[in-house]
């Protein structure tokens, strides 16, 4: 039962007591109470719409969100695999740096060249070809 439901039972039962409320104190108070409890019932109905309505536009907003965000997945693997396309995977090595341990994919030029400077920590360092790893220089 509903907060306004039960102001009109409320209401009702009042009614049925069939109080003078020109006579009585007490039925005019009952009466007022009455009146602002309707008052209270209509506005939380009004309330609980307006919560259904944002709740219902939140939730679309937060697929669209999803949709959204797996496009944009969808893209950025698209670029990736464009980026890649057409090159050969024995044209590129990954190779460590020893200062600040970050993967590094070098080419052919900068393996004959015989030192790399890490984009991480710009550092300078030796490639070495015993272990596949570099060595500080």
């Amino acid at each position: 039962m509903t907060i306004a439901e039960k102001v009109a039972y409320i209401q009702g039962l009042f009614d049925g007591m069939g109080m003078d409320q020109s006579q009585s104190g007490e039925a005019k108070i009952l009466s007022q109470v009455l009146d602002v409890l309707k008052e209270v019932g209509e506005e939380l109905n009004i309330l609980d719409a307006t919560l259904d309505e944002h709740g219902r536009e939140f939730e679309a907003v937060a697929e669209a969100l999803c949709d959204l965000s797996e496009d944009l997945d969808e893209l950025y693997e698209d670029d990736e695999e464009s980026e890649l396309d057409g090159l050969d995977d024995e044209d590129f090595f990954e190779v460590s740096c020893p200062n600040c341990g970050a993967d590094l994919v070098v080419d052919d030029e900068v393996l004959e060249a015989g030192t790399i400077d890490c984009p991480d920590c710009g550092q300078k360092f030796a490639l070495s070809f015993d272990d596949g790893e570099g060595t500080e220089e």
